[in-house]
């Protein structure tokens, strides 16, 4: 049976590695999301393109002595991100987008960045 492709790591450059909990959550690339344009015959119609940001959604574990502040001040970060089957994702410029919600020894904590790129 193949293994199952999941987040192994995430590190921040001013934070350190992220304690990942049991399920570390979901990781979506840097796409582009496209929608149908008709024309007045099949042939006459394409599509539109924008580009659409990546998104990291994270269940971490909140340790004793954790900053959750800090977590809270990352923006402008190069996030990277490392997946069990090796390949290794950076998130340029990244930023927390809410407030990290402290509640039972867990959190949740969403990072997102305009591009992504494939550095692994």
């Amino acid at each position: 049976m193949a293994q199952l492709n999941n987040i192994r790591t995430v590190s921040i450059p001013s934070f350190g590695k992220l304690p990942l909990g049991d399920d570390p959550g979901t990781f979506t690339p840097s796409g582009f999301k496209r929608e149908h344009k008709g024309g007045r015959l099949p042939e006459d119609g394409g599509y539109t393109e924008t580009g659409t940001p990546a998104t990291l959604e994270l269940n971490i574990n909140m340790n004793a002595g954790m900053d959750f502040a800090a977590l809270n001040a990352i923006r402008d970060e190069d996030v990277t991100v490392r997946l069990a089957d090796g390949r290794v994702y950076m998130l340029p410029q990244a930023f927390v987008t809410e407030p990290v919600q402290v509640g039972d020894g867990s959190a949740k904590v969403t990072i997102m960045a305009n591009t992504s790129e494939q550095i692994g």
